[in-house]
């Protein structure tokens, strides 16, 4: 394939992983599973330390893209490509561009979509080179989603701190504040909609509900302690630095909706569209919330993190999924 060198990768518990050189980058597709012929999931674009660290972003994004896709109804599985950034002077446009035919090539097994780090113009580069690319206008489900579930395991809300008025964020406050719920914001740019923070001071907020709309990691050992919330659901991805920070947000008694339920509704949109049903994008979006719901009660019951609850009904998903062979 033209400026496009392929390595196949090995990884367990993977259906397929790629190492690819695209306009003269790194990149790495990893589809976690392939499930009724298909795999959903974005393309991120951001420096990374290592292609080590490249690779295993991609690895963990497209296992939560599996457990995402499967706990929204879909019939699908999981998929997600970074791009190590391209240094200055590199044609980024032709290197998305050949990443868009690569996907082209795999014939639907592989949906994929602008994520992190995506600009307009890599948007219109990648949909040069594939038709396998999700509907725009993606984030406003994202911000429904993501508002379903909190107002189902919070109930009513007075105040919410939200991390990072992006795509997702800046939807969702406005939505909250017409809504006559007091929003308090930090973003990298001034913000003059909403009482504002300053980014480290979002963490002292005292509000009902922290949401993080941002990147990933923000909850820590160091910032969890800080959290003057009774839930915290946002749009994020991975919110959480480690997997004891899991457990540290549960010692708290801090309810968590999983990411991998609160900001499925681009997974959704995308996701129906591709497997021409969009009929049912609405339902499935309204499903959001009683499933966070569930998945807090249980978590409630069980005194475990509603996170490994989310896991295991998931997991069990896709053990079902697999041994359907679909």
């Amino acid at each position: 394939m033209d400026s496009v060198a392929i390595e196949p990768l090995a990884v367990d518990g993977y259906d397929e992983v790629y190492r690819l050189e695209v306009g003269g980058v790194v990149a790495f597709v990893a589809l976690h599973a392939v499930l009724a012929g298909r795999s959903f999931g974005g393309i991120r674009i951001r420096k990374y330390a290592s292609e080590a660290d490249a690779l295993d972003d991609a690895l963990a994004l497209s296992r939560a893209m599996s457990r995402k896709v499967v706990l929204a109804g879909l019939r699908g599985g999981g998929g997600k490509s970074v791009i190590l950034e391209p240094e200055s002077g590199v044609d980024r446009a032709a290197c998305v561009r050949a990443l868009g035919l690569f996907i082209e090539e795999l014939g639907g097994r592989y949906c994929c979509g602008p994520d992190m780090g995506f600009t307009r113009a890599d948007n219109d580069a990648l949909r040069s080179a594939t038709q396998y690319v999700a509907c725009e206008g993606m984030s406003a489900a994202t911000a429904q989603g993501v508002l379903t579930a909190m107002r189902h395991v919070a109930g009513p809300l007075e105040r919410v701190a939200i991390q990072g008025l992006g795509a997702v964020g800046q939807p969702l406050a406005e939505i909250l504040s017409d809504s006559s719920v007091d929003v308090v914001a930090c973003d990298v740019r001034p913000v003059a909609e909403f009482e504002s923070v300053p980014l480290t001071d979002i963490y002292d907020v005292e509000c009902d509900v922290f949401s993080p709309c941002a990147g990933g990691g923000v909850l820590n050992a160091t910032t969890i302690p800080r959290l003057r919330c009774r839930v915290v659901c946002g749009g994020a991805n991975n919110p959480m630095a480690t997997d004891a920070d899991v457990i540290r947000l549960h010692e708290r008694g801090i309810q968590y909706v999983p990411d991998i339920i609160s900001n499925a509704g681009a997974t959704v949109v995308g996701a129906s569209t591709a497997l021409k049903e969009p009929h049912l994008i609405e339902s499935r979006l309204a499903a959001i919330g009683p499933l966070a719901e569930e998945v807090c009660r249980k978590a409630t019951e069980a005194d475990l993190p509603s996170h490994e609850i989310a896991l295991q009904i998931a997991d069990e998903r896709l053990r079902d999924l697999r041994a359907e062979n679909i």
